[in-house]
């Protein structure tokens, strides 16, 4: 079988917004809550969505560990693997790095400071405003690079091997913003109201600065992949 990049979801209505329409020109294929997942042969790359549930819910959703095991063979593979939210912490979790469930409560754009250069984030070194969602945080696994922090996460971003890791939503897109304002259980809307969220989505639709790392590092992971089909 040809190799494609698989998009791991744990959560029906997520649809990768950048990394879907950036990912587009290449083959790819979905597992929604899958437990079993494609042979390394037949991967180019992987990627590993958010979702609303956390990382340590094993029990409750055994796809969470086979997405785990499966970001770890791909690493040593050297697979491009690239995990968003919930996947940063699958895979930090895989790595070694403590997990925290309900550490936080960021919900919105927060200022994420890229301390480190990386092709996936556009090479890009200072601050963005970026869309964040999200309770639990993961420690930076031991042997990792530190790629960016924020004022109340220490691990925003990571590197290691053929793997990056965002607690952030590089990937919200207008249409991410609509679903997860009506969709989501809770909505946006009903977490932080109507006008906040109107004020996120003209920020992810119109910062320079952001759709700029967006572009080159979804760009990036691309190129990645298309050099392993």
């Amino acid at each position: 079988m040809p190799r494609s990049v698989l998009f791991i979801k744990h959560i029906e209505y997520e649809t990768g917004g950048h990394a879907t329409t950036l990912l587009s020109h290449l083959p790819t294929r979905e597992a929604v809550f899958e437990t079993r997942l494609p042979p390394l042969d037949e991967l180019a790359g992987v990627v590993i969505t958010g979702g609303q549930m956390s990382a340590a819910e094993v029990d409750r959703f055994p796809s969470l560990d086979a997405t785990a095991d499966l970001a770890l063979r791909a690493i040593d593979a050297e697979i491009p693997v690239l995990g968003l939210c919930l996947g940063h912490q699958i895979i930090g979790r895989a790595l070694g790095g403590e997990h925290r469930e309900g550490a936080v409560d960021a919900v919105g754009i927060i200022d994420i400071e890229l301390v480190a250069p990386d092709p996936w984030l556009g090479d890009h070194v200072g601050r963005i405003g970026a869309m964040r969602w999200n309770s639990d945080v993961v420690s930076l696994p031991p042997g990792a690079t530190l790629l960016a922090r924020s004022e109340t996460v220490d691990n925003d971003a990571f590197r290691y091997g053929s793997a990056v890791g965002m607690q952030f939503h590089l990937e919200a897109d207008d249409r991410v913003m609509r679903l997860w304002g009506s969709v989501a259980s809770p909505t946006l809307t009903e977490l932080r109201g109507a006008d906040a969220v109107a004020d996120w989505r003209r920020h992810l639709a119109t910062d320079d600065t952001l759709l700029g790392v967006v572009e080159r590092g979804f760009g990036a992971f691309a190129e990645a992949c298309a050099a392993r089909l």
